[in-house]
Order: C-alpha cells, then structure tokens, then sequence
C-alpha cells in the first residue's frame, strides 16, 4: 500500500464564531465526510453517493481552491475539534456566478443554530476579505432548514430561477451585508 503525504493547503482563511472554527479541508476530515455523503442526510444536496463518488467530490474540497482562490471550509466544533460540516463558497465555471453552500454532516449537529453561525461567518468573509459583489444559494424546495438560513443571511428568492441541480426549488441571491 502506497502512503503519500496528507494533503495540506497552507495560507486558507480561518474564521472562528463562539462555538466554530471554519478551516480549510484535512484529510482527518474523509471520514466524517464519507459517512455523510453516504448516508440519506443527503437528499437534499444530491441524494447518496456511491464511495468513489464521495471520495471524488472530497477531492474536489482541496482542488477548488487551487483552481479558484477560494473554496469550502470546514466546520469544526471548538470544544471536541470533531468536523461538523462545509460552508463555503463554490464556482462551477470560471468567471461564473459563486454559490454559497452549507451543510452539516450530522444529525447531532443540528437543531442548536450551528448551520446559521457558520453561514453568517462565511457571508462576512465572502462579501468582507473575499470581496465578491454578489453570490446566490441553491435550495432544494423540501428543504426548511437551508431555506430558514438563507433568509437569516438576507437572501432574496429570484423568481422564477430553479437550481442547476434539481428542478424543484429556489435560488436566492445575496450582496454585501445581507443586500440582495
């Protein structure tokens, strides 16, 4: 068996809330990622995968970076240091509209506004340090929770627009300091 070195990004943003620290992808962080993207927590962002497909989408946490400048962060739970979900934003295309994405990886890890404190953080940073303009989210109709957050970060429903990954459901669009 062939043992390269972890993967490590140097010089990501960190960002801390009371309860959170948002951080760059691990490696320590495939596991708790894998047993997510495994599971039917994920019918709302694009139902179970199959392992590859989850080992490649991980992949794709570290690889947006280097193509972008910016990617998805790892929530980590300040007490216990365990990973509790990504928050970050994402860009499909070059040049193309940027997407702001949440998820928690855990039942245990909702409920207790955690989702909301990593997203506030993360609007900050990407309308603050990052500097974008504007940004939208994508979510899926049936999903109440991703719905309830994006209107606590100030995003505005654009009518008539449904996600690029579902046909059910709303894009929002967010500005500077909850401006849409």
């Amino acid at each position: 068996m062939i043992h390269a070195a972890a993967p490590s990004l140097t010089g990501l943003p960190v960002l801390e809330t009371e309860r959170l620290v948002l951080r760059g992808p691990q490696a320590t962080d495939w596991a708790a990622f894998r047993d997510y993207r495994l599971s039917p927590r994920t019918v709302f962002t694009g139902g179970v995968k199959k392992p590859h497909e989850a080992a490649e989408q991980f992949a794709s946490f570290f690889g947006h970076w280097v193509l972008r400048g910016f990617g998805r962060l790892i929530a980590e739970d300040r007490e216990s240091g365990q990973p509790l979900g990504h928050f970050g934003p994402m860009q499909w295309e070059e040049g193309g509209e940027v997407e702001l994405t949440w998820s928690l990886w855990t039942a245990a890890a909702e409920g207790r506004g955690l989702a909301t404190e990593a997203a506030l953080a993360l609007r900050d940073w990407v309308f603050g340090r990052l500097g974008l303009p504007m940004a939208v989210a994508m979510v899926h109709r049936d999903n109440a929770a991703s719905h309830a957050i994006a209107r606590r970060l100030g995003g505005q429903v654009i009518a008539g627009r449904v996600p690029a990954w579902v046909e059910v459901g709303s894009v929002y669009r967010f500005g500077p300091e909850g401006q849409a």
